[in-house]
Order: structure tokens, then sequence, then C-alpha cells
């Protein structure tokens, strides 16, 4: 499997290479997270808001900037179009199973992102006086597995939307309300501190912050330690249930493809 991985990794590698410049345009569409920076220094320049000073929200903003670059998941447009169009039929002749493709093309355009993103938030982290960031191993570890498991989410709930396409046309329009619930409730609009404490409790349980506003609270160390155990159980949790959401939809959606070419 991993010889498998590697390529369809190199192979995807090529196509971004290729359209490398798409690409880039893609990532400077998406700067909401600048512009609610520039919405929160400018609230912010009074005082503290909720605790936050203006380093700590460019602290935020940024590492969020780059989580959300390194978990975003286009693959419920890619997979609706496969199976309206007839085209998932030669998917399914292969040996594996057609999510490890969609993995594999994820995974290189995060490492292509991540070489242009990673020194422009690196060298504003460094220049903004009073950024605080927990850099202690542990809270490395920590960081780390939660932006995995914040992709893993999202990756997940995404092919979970894009098999809705075996029942219905309008499988995308689903796909903007995750969008959406994820902008809203997931850490993007404002900081999970500034909403109501009764939709915070909330939002412990439920998947969307765990997309996003979790792996910056971990890097800006807001979270004990005993929060960061519960976060990550959490997200797991939602992980696993997910994957195996994921594998019941796609057994029943298999059983009844008869899309043209199918």
């Amino acid at each position: 499997m991993v010889r498998k991985y590697l390529a369809l990794m190199r192979l995807s590698w090529g196509l971004s290479l290729e359209y490398r410049a798409e690409g880039f345009i893609w990532m400077m569409t998406n700067l909401l997270n600048v512009i609610m920076l520039l919405v929160w220094l400018s609230i912010s320049k009074a005082g503290p808001v909720n605790g936050f000073a203006q380093a700590d929200f460019i602290a935020y903003y940024m590492i969020g900037l780059l989580v959300r670059q390194l978990t975003a998941a286009w693959t419920s447009w890619e997979l609706s179009f496969a199976i309206s169009e007839g085209r998932l039929s030669t998917h399914l002749l292969r040996p594996i199973h057609p999510i490890h493709q969609e993995i594999a093309i994820n995974w290189s355009e995060k490492a292509m992102r991540l070489t242009i993103l990673l020194p422009v938030v690196a060298t504003v982290l460094l220049m903004t006086p009073g950024v605080r960031l927990n850099v202690t191993p542990p809270a490395f570890v920590a960081f780390v597995a939660s932006v995995a498991g914040a992709w893993a989410l999202y990756f997940l709930a995404d092919y979970c939307v894009g098999i809705l396409a075996f029942w219905t046309t309008q499988a995308t329009a689903f796909t903007n309300i995750l969008w959406g619930l994820k902008i809203a409730l997931g850490g993007i609009l404002a900081p999970i501190q500034m909403f109501p404490p009764a939709l915070q409790a909330a939002l412990d349980w439920l998947p969307f912050k765990y997309m996003l506003a979790f792996s910056s609270e971990i890097a800006l160390g807001q979270l004990g330690d005993e929060r960061v155990l519960f976060g990550l159980a959490v997200q797991w949790g939602w992980v696993a249930a997910l994957w195996l959401l994921m594998r019941w939809l796609w057994k029943l959606g298999v059983r009844s493809y008869s899309a043209v070419g199918a």
C-alpha cells in the first residue's frame, strides 16, 4: 500500500506542478482568515477583547491560515462529477478503493501549498512583537496530531457529502453547507472564545471546532493538558465515526450505482 501511495503521489505531484499557477490562484482566493484578522485588529485597537490582544489575533489567524490550507478538501466536487458522469466506473476497476487516489492528490497539493505558505506565516509571526506560541515538544506533538485530525475530519466529511451524488444531483449544495458550518463554527469568522458560553460548551462536542480552531488554540498555549487530551479524544472520535459512515454510505451507493457508462 505504501508503494501504491508513493506512485499515486508522484503522479499527483506532476499534475500539481503542471497546474501550479491554478493552485496559487486558489490559495489567494482563500484569504478569509486575513480579512477577519484585519476586522479583529480594528476591533482590538482600544485594548484586548476576551483576552485577545492584537498580537494574539495575528498569531491565531496566521496559524489558522496555515491549518486551513493544510486541511482543505475538495473531494466532494470531483466525486460528484465522477458519479454523475459515469467516470467512476474506471476507478472501481482498480485494485484499491478510489478514496486512496483522492488522498494522494490531496496530500500532493498540500506539499506544494506548504512550500509557498510556510515562509510567509513564519515571517509574519517572527516580525510581530508580543506573539506567544507554545513550542514545547508535547505541544508540538499535540499540534501535529490535531492538524492530522482536522484534515481527516474535514476530508471524510467532504467525501461523505460527495457520496450523496449516488442518490442526488445536488450533492454539491451539501458541500456549501458543510463549508459554511466550518467557516461559522470552526473559528474562522471569530475565535471560539468570542462566542457565548453556551455555544462554546456545545462546540466542545461538535466536529466543527476541531476542523481549525482547536489546532490554533494548542499553538497559542490556550489549553491545559487535560483540555488538549479531551479535544484530541473528541476529534479522533469524530474521525472514527465519519470513517464508519463513509464505508457504510459507499457500500450502499455502489450497489445502486447506475450512472451513464457505469
